[in-house]
Order: structure tokens, then C-alpha cells, then sequence
């Protein structure tokens, strides 16, 4: 016997009597009735030919206290309900439990609230969803239903533990094997049963708790607690995560088009680039105590000058060594204000070359100054090879005017064996180490959305046997 299909016969009901206690039972569709609880005694009540109830068996006494009793009307998704069971259920040798709220429109048929650990969704079959004839499973695993890809969540043999109202089935003889696959907010379904060899198919959609309470007009506060994460819940770090992603894509694309138009508008170029030779000052002789003599004035006519007034050059009190400073030739800035970018290098050998370079606007004196210091050395110990440091060290200055400069040199070094200087000036050098900062920086909030989004899966997979995150965490 099949629910009574009529649109018209929606607000009426009729009267029966419980063969086992004599208490007057509702039926919302006699007709499709085929078995019913009695509330009173919990008598499990079948239909003879003659249409005379009879006791098939005791039920259990419920276990959870409805939210809502039976012949509650409300209107879910535009589609208006009325209440006519209620089921409680677990899942064959655990300790899962949920329960089902069987909804009758007369004009579509039967739909269920399911809810677990404050979790509710509402699910019908293919007298809602007829496509749900075209489900595809692949490989036992995987369901696709129009386009969308769902993934096994969970397996297993549901049982009831206790009921109360009316069926159009002998739900009580039937034995099934179910398998969930989501995609939240989505569920589908399978039933099969053992006894026909018949599997049909259900979809699934998570609702929240306020709009149930408002379906039914019931007290939000009424609905029991979220408990953890549902099986179908959608995950507000998944939107979130869809929004920064696109968001920060837009900007990060933003960003590297106008990158690209400063380089092309404002190229690279290159105001100075030569080699200097290093010499030492001249060497001052102290004359501050000494008398000058005839014989003096003899001995400096007859000795020879110094082959190399490095060697006559002595350390300061640090023991370093000074060299001469020097003047670059004058550049110009055509457009400003430019970054300028200062490239020093310098082949020091196990030794150390220290500069401070001091841009000079010739026109009103204005000076930047900045010192790098190069450093390079290498040998041998343990028998390998090892080195650090580099001949090479660059330097930025930013907002630099238009103009005419040059620049003052001041070196020195750990030794005297330094000979030479390299100096390059490069103007609207791009800073590809700000361009890339700048895209990590863009790209901060859509990884902390992307970390959230797969915490929250990963914690609604912990339940299930066919997570697939569990390679992942091994």
C-alpha cells in the first residue's frame, strides 16, 4: 500500500482504536496507512484484509523526548508539511544514534528531518528529486549526481530502537544496508534492501536550526545542541577561502600589471659603472721633534725615494688600513624621484673591504650616505673546502630627486692587499624583493582561510572510516 496522493485530503484525519489498549489513535492518511505505533501502549499495529488493526509486536519506549509532537504542520523549502512519525535510530553494533522526523505532504509524499547531535537535514527520495534515478556510483566509492562529485562518508545497517506514528510500509519487517556520500551541504543516500534486492536512492541538505524552528514555529531554544561537526555541514572556512582566493588572484594579477607597466615606462638604467684603483694617502713623516741638520739635508739628497709608499703606509690604532678617498665623475638624474640602486664589489681574498659611499647633490650639497662592508674568505679544514661571505654588496637608496651628483668614496680594509673598487649605479632598478614580499603578503589571509577550511575537514572526517585525509596524516 502506497501514501494516498491528494492534495485536498491534506487537513484532514481520522480515528482508530488500539486493538491492544483501546486508545484512540490519529491517522492523517488512512487510506496509505499500512502500519502504525500506538503511542499509549507502544503496540506495533498491522492491517488485516478487512482493514482491522491487530498487534504485530511491542515496541520500545522512546529514549529522547521529540521536539515536536506528531500532526505539527510547517513549510520547509516552499513545500508544506505535516508531522506523522517520528523514528529513533542507531547503527547495527555501535553506539551511533539519530533521530527521524517523517514528514507527509499529500501531494508529493514523504520526506524525512533527520538529526544527529544537533545536526538536522532534510531528505527525500525520487518522489522529490526524480533524477536521483541517474545517480551514478563509481567504484563503490565516489557518487556523482547532476555534475557534483560525492564522497563516501560512511557505510552501515540502521536500526530502529523505538518509534511512534503511522507508515505506509511494514517498516519494522524491512532490513536495509545504507551508504552516505556528501557534499556539503549535500547528502545522498543509499538504501538497499536485503529482502527485495532493491536500492533507492535519497538526497540530503543540512539546515540550520533557525529555520526549522521557524518551519514549525518551535522555540529555536527547543532544538538540541550542536554537538562537533555534521557529517554534510558547510563549512563557512570553505567560503571563505573561495572569496580570498579569488580576491587575492584579482590583486596579486593587479599588482604585477602595474609591476610590469612601471618597468616598461620607467626601464632600468645604469648612471655609473667603472672601477677604481685603491691607493694609500701620502705617507706624512713626523718632523715635530726633530732639528734639521747640513748632514740631514746630505742624506736626503743621497737616498733613494720609497719603492712603495704602501709599505711605508702604517695600520691605525685598530690595525686597519685607510686608503685615499676619491671622487667619482658626475651623473645625472634626468626624472625624479628614482630609487637608486648602489652594486660595491670588490675581489677581496681572506680579507675584508669596508666603504662609505656618500651621494653628493651637486646643486645644493643635500648628501645620502651609507656604508657596506665586503668580505670574503675561504680554506681548507678537515679536509674539505669551506668559504663565506661575498665580493659582491648592493644597497638601495629610494626617493632620490632629479639632478646632477656624485659620489664621495671613503674605503678601508683589514690589509693592504685591496687594489681596486667597483662601483655601479643603477636608477628604477626593480625591487623584486618587495614585488615578492608584497605577493606573499596577498597571499597570508587566503593560506590562513585554505588552513582553516582543511582543519574543519579534516575534524568532520575524524568520524568516518573513509577519510580521505588519513594518507595524508599518516
Amino acid at each position: 500500500m502506497a501514501a494516498t496522493l491528494n492534495p485536498k485530503a491534506f487537513p484532514f484525519s481520522s480515528e482508530i482504536t488500539c486493538p491492544g489498549c483501546q486508545h484512540s489513535i490519529t491517522l492523517y492518511d488512512q487510506i496509505g496507512c499500512e502500519a502504525v505505533v500506538c503511542p499509549q501502549c507502544r503496540s506495533y499495529l498491522l492491517f488485516n484484509d478487512a482493514g482491522r488493526p491487530y498487534v504485530e509486536q511491542k515496541i520500545h519506549v522512546l529514549k529522547f523526548k521529540p521536539v515536536m509532537p506528531l500532526g505539527t504542520t510547517g513549510t520547509l523549502k516552499g513545500v508544506e508539511y505535516k508531522l506523522i512519525a517520528y523514528l529513533e535510530k542507531k547503527e547495527g553494533a555501535t553506539r551511533y544514534e539519530w533521530r527521524e522526523y517523517m514528514l507527509y505532504n499529500y501531494a508529493k509524499g514523504y520526506a524525512f528531518l533527520s538529526e544527529y547531535d544537533g545536526h538536522w537535514s532534510l531528505i527525500a527520495g525520487a518522489n522529490f528529486y526524480p533524477d536521483l534515478a541517474s545517480v551514478n556510483c563509481i567504484y563503490g566509492n565516489e557518487a556523482e549526481y547532476e555534475g557534483n562529485t560525492y564522497l563516501k562518508y560512511n557505510a552501515y545497517s540502521p536500526v530502529i530502537t523505538a518509534m511512534i506514528g503511522e507508515f505506509d510500509w511494514d517498516i519494522s519487517a524491512e532490513k536495509l544496508r545504507a551508504k552516505e556520500f556528501i557534499d556539503p551541504p549535500y547528502m545522498l543516500t543509499s538504501e538497499e534492501n536485503i529482502k527485495k534486492y532493491v536500492t533507492d536512492w535519497y538526497l540530503g541538505e543540512y539546515l540550520e536550526e533557525a529555520e526549522i524552528a521557524a518551519a514549525f514555529n518551535i522555540p529555536v531554544e527547543s532544538l538540541p545542541e550542536k554537538i562537533g561537526i555534521g557529517a554534510n555541514q558547510p563549512s563557512k572556512y570553505k567560503a571563505r577561502w573561495l572569496a580570498a582566493y579569488k580576491i587575492s588572484g584579482i590583486a596579486a594579477l593587479a599588482f604585477l600589471l602595474v609591476q610590469l607597466s612601471v618597468i616598461w615606462l620607467r626601464p632600468e638604467k645604469v648612471l655609473l659603472s667603472d672601477t677604481y684603483a685603491l691607493a694609500m694617502p701620502p705617507h706624512v713623516p713626523d718632523t715635530s721633534k726633530h732639528v734639521s741638520t747640513a748632514l740631514d739635508s746630505l742624506r736626503n739628497r743621497t737616498a733613494p725615494a720609497p719603492a712603495d709608499s704602501l709599505n711605508s703606509f702604517a695600520p691605525d690604532a685598530n690595525g686597519n688600513y685607510e686608503f685615499k678617498s676619491f671622487k667619482t665623475p658626475t651623473f645625472i638624474i634626468p626624472d625624479g624621484p628614482v630609487p637608486l640602486e648602489f652594486e660595491l664589489n670588490s675581489q677581496v681574498d681572506n680579507n675584508w673591504l669596508s666603504a662609505t659611499v656618500e651621494l653628493v647633490s651637486e646643486k645644493d650639497n643635500q648628501t645620502w650616505s651609507i656604508s657596506k662592508d665586503i668580505e670574503y674568505y675561504h680554506g681548507y679544514e678537515d679536509g674539505e673546502s669551506w668559504s663565506e661571505g661575498s665580493y659582491t654588496q648592493t644597497v638601495l637608496l629610494s626617493e632620490i630627486p632629479a639632478g646632477k651628483y656624485h659620489i664621495n668614496i671613503y674605503p678601508y680594509a683589514g690589509t693592504r692587499d685591496v687594489s681596486s673598487l667597483f662601483i655601479k649605479v643603477t636608477e628604477s632598478v626593480t625591487l623584486w624583493r618587495n614585488v615578492l614580499v608584497t605577493l606573499l603578503l596577498l597571499c597570508l589571509y587566503p593560506l590562513y582561510c585554505w588552513y582553516r577550511m582543511r582543519k574543519f575537514e579534516t575534524n568532520r572526517w575524524m568520524n568516518s572510516d573513509f577519510s580521505p585525509y588519513q594518507k595524508d596524516d599518516e
